[in-house]
């Protein structure tokens, strides 16, 4: 394989990775509570940044390993 396949093979795998994000992302709903803590929430899905930034690292973690939404 050359360097030119190596570079359509990773791009191909960027963008399947980032369609894949984009279809989790739209089945998230916000319902009042923190999808990583499960604490009530205001507005939005996270209770924090950290909460945030939480759930996706294990989500992307998830993917990478073939589980969770948007394997």
């Amino acid at each position: 394989m050359d360097v030119s396949d190596q570079a359509t093979q990773r791009e191909e795998q960027l963008l399947e990775a980032a369609l894949s994000d984009q279809a989790y992302k739209t089945r998230l709903t916000a319902d009042g509570t923190c999808k990583n803590c499960g604490e009530a929430v205001v507005a939005g899905m996270f209770c924090d940044a950290d909460c945030r930034d939480d759930f996706e690292r294990r989500e992307r973690a998830a993917r990478m390993n073939g589980v969770g939404y948007g394997a």
